[in-house]
């Protein structure tokens, strides 16, 4: 049976391939097909070192000819049903007429979620670049300044200190907006004791990060305080509860144990794996079918939001371990 990768942040794990158009056949020999504008990137890669070996195909008129071709006297192709979309399914279907299509059972998500020395190198990296990042930006917290001010320097101080890019837009909430856990910037301004929110990510050669701190800008109210150093214990109940072969669920239980009857306002699940996407597999949330494995990359993220009023959340990311939890966070979690 041949298998079938359309998903380009997995075309990109198993052959480096960071473009627009692509998918690999993969079998007893491997495919990789793309078009035109990526011929000689293609080819390039095809020589070079990737987690697979495979033979470039140009898509062009000869396509449907081309895949009967590599695919033999193969009449079954398994495909990412997670990743296509029916009407998609359906061109292929027309394409490959009398070809049977099954669900891929193992998909590459799956291996995607323990990580290998070089992509924990590079994570470990983004994370100390998220940091430096924000480091720069606390100076800038002042009466006046706008959220959406804030985000933008996010970015281009991101790009300054050498990120490729952002993992996800910054989320930066000011007091009341610090109580929606995905806050959509506005041109809010800061004022003289507020909390902030910020929640951001830089990408180092395709590797994400994701770091949260709340800071008191000035004072904060003792129900505030009250709040963060509620959500710190969480976390910090959550870190300690993670090693290898501890089910995920359980984090997430024994974290949101630790908030009593706040854990009500702690509406998403604790964490996430990260890697090439910033949210994939595992995931640390009550419904998680997920057992950690030593080298998962995961984060730790407990959130109090009170409508209305204020919201708290604290954001590490770091690796699983045999007997614990390697934190890649370093950025300090006290107020300015």
């Amino acid at each position: 049976m041949a298998t079938l990768i359309n998903n380009l942040q997995n075309v990109k794990y198993l052959a480096r391939f960071s473009g627009s158009n692509g998918f690999l056949i993969l079998g007893k020999k491997n495919y990789f097909f793309t078009d035109f504008r990526y011929k000689d990137i293609a080819k390039e890669l095809e020589k070079s070192k990737t987690r697979i070996k495979f033979e470039f195909i140009e898509i062009d008129k000869n396509l449907t000819e081309n895949l009967k071709k590599v695919l033999g006297n193969s009449k079954n192709v398994s495909f990412e049903s997670n990743n296509m979309t029916v009407d998609e399914l359906s061109l292929w279907k027309k394409r490959l007429k009398g070809f049977k299509f099954t669900k891929l059972e193992n998909t590459i998500e799956d291996f995607r979620k323990v990580k290998d020395k070089e992509e924990i190198e590079k994570l470990k990296t983004s994370q100390r670049i998220n940091e430096e990042v924000l480091e720069e930006v606390k100076k800038l917290l002042k009466p006046g300044i706008s959220e959406l001010e804030v985000a933008w320097k996010i970015k281009s101080i991101g790009h300054d200190l050498g990120a490729q890019d952002i993992s996800f837009e910054p989320i930066v909430g000011f007091q009341e907006h610090s109580a929606v856990p995905h806050h959509q910037n506005t041109d809010r301004k800061l004022k003289n004791n507020e909390l902030v929110l910020i929640d951001m990510g830089m990408k180092y050669q395709e590797y994400c990060s994701d770091m949260t701190r709340t800071f008191f800008f000035g004072k904060g109210t003792n129900e505030q305080q009250t709040i963060y150093n509620l959500v710190l214990e969480s976390q910090l109940a959550g870190i300690k509860a993670i090693k290898a072969g501890v089910k995920a669920q359980k984090v997430d239980e024994i974290s949101r144990e630790v908030m009593g009857e706040f854990a009500e306002h702690f509406g998403h699940s604790l964490g996430h794996g990260i890697g090439l996407d910033v949210h994939e597999a595992p995931s640390l949330s009550s419904r998680s079918k997920d057992t950690l494995e030593e080298n998962m990359i995961v984060t730790v993220e407990p959130g109090i939001y009170l409508t209305g009023k204020f919201g708290v959340r604290i954001e590490d990311m770091g690796r699983v371990t045999k007997t614990g939890y390697e934190n890649f966070t370093k950025f300090e979690k006290l107020t300015i």
